[in-house]
């Protein structure tokens, strides 16, 4: 038993797919090579993203990464909105975006980051109201609105997320994390020095040292035994390689510093983390895939419910649902 890779039923001839689903359950699985953005229409759910958990309630979303191990559970009704964006087609360097971090959640946005996030809720929702409703339009709409979607991404949402993005100086530190990052999770396996990065980026040690406190990672250390732990998630869960061979092939110099890296970011050891995802993706899903005209109304009223919320926000900030 290994975790899967889902494979979107993207739209024909564009790089997006949309469906509507009510979950009790949906077993642990990944998308080698798309973005997946949930908004919870109604009810509520709870995600295991990777590491880290999130509770998702009415109206709120979140992204997931490309890759990203992830289930989905609830006790209650519910209904989401997902729509997946193929990395391979999205109007950047496929290259460049499978290297990149981003955070775009309700529960992680920052108050610079509100206008872009309120602008990615309501694409979600028109393009699932176009999709619904079945009006006839070119597919050129989801291929260019996905494009748009990851620009809003790339511009606004990557981990390392200012308020100044204008501003040459923190330009060009967005490019030169996004190098390291790239450069680290091509050359994982080897042997990676802060000498190396440094000559690389042609700035001295203590410069770089300085540079990474800034970046979520804090540390060099942590910053290259991330990578390797989440590159030795996959090999985890979609082989049935060893622990010590998972060790080897991800770089680390023992077992030992897999195990404290891994307990340390994902809070399980290596194979306590094998055992539970397997366990869980035993299980049958639990989904419900609602068809368009069920799904139609529910649209409508969230389009609505939203467009009024955001007036009276606008114009009579004190005044709440």
């Amino acid at each position: 038993m290994h975790i899967n890779n889902e494979i979107p039923e993207y739209i024909s001839e564009t790089p997006m797919s949309i469906t509507l689903i009510s979950v009790n359950r949906y077993a642990p699985h990944y998308h080698e090579n798309a973005l997946e953005f949930v908004y919870c229409l109604s009810g509520s759910v709870d995600f295991t993203i990777s590491h880290e958990k999130m509770h998702l309630n009415k109206g709120e979303l979140v992204l997931i990464e490309h890759k990203n191990f992830h289930s989905i559970s609830s006790s209650e009704d519910n209904i989401l909105l997902i729509i997946h964006i193929n990395i391979n087609n999205c109007g950047h360097d496929s290259d460049i975006i499978q290297y990149m971090y981003f955070s775009c959640a309700t529960e992680l946005c920052k108050p610079y980051q509100t206008v872009r996030f309120h602008d990615i809720r309501n694409i979600l929702l028109i393009l699932s109201y176009l999709y619904t409703s079945k009006h006839e339009h070119d597919t050129h709409i989801y291929t260019n609105t996905a494009y748009r979607l990851v620009n809003i991404l790339v511009e606004y949402f990557t981990w390392f997320a200012i308020e100044d993005f204008v501003s040459e100086e923190n330009k060009a530190f967005k490019e030169r994390l996004t190098r390291i990052l790239a450069y680290m999770q091509k050359h994982f396996k080897d042997k990676i020095t802060l000498s190396l990065i440094s000559h690389n980026e042609y700035i001295n040690e203590n410069y770089l040292s300085q540079f990474i406190k800034r970046t979520p990672f804090h540390s060099f250390t942590y910053m290259i035994n991330y990578i390797r732990c989440f590159e030795a998630e996959k090999l985890l869960l979609t082989t049935d390689m060893s622990i010590q061979d998972i060790s080897d092939s991800c770089g680390f110099s023992s077992k030992k510093y897999f195990h404290k890296y891994f307990k340390f970011f994902w809070g399980t050891t290596p194979l306590q983390h094998r055992k539970l995802c397997l366990k869980k993706a035993e299980l049958l899903n639990e989904i419900y895939i609602l068809s368009s005209a069920e799904a139609l109304p529910l649209i409508e009223h969230e389009i609505c419910e939203n467009l009024v919320k955001d007036y009276l926000s606008d114009n009579f900030c004190y005044v709440t649902l």
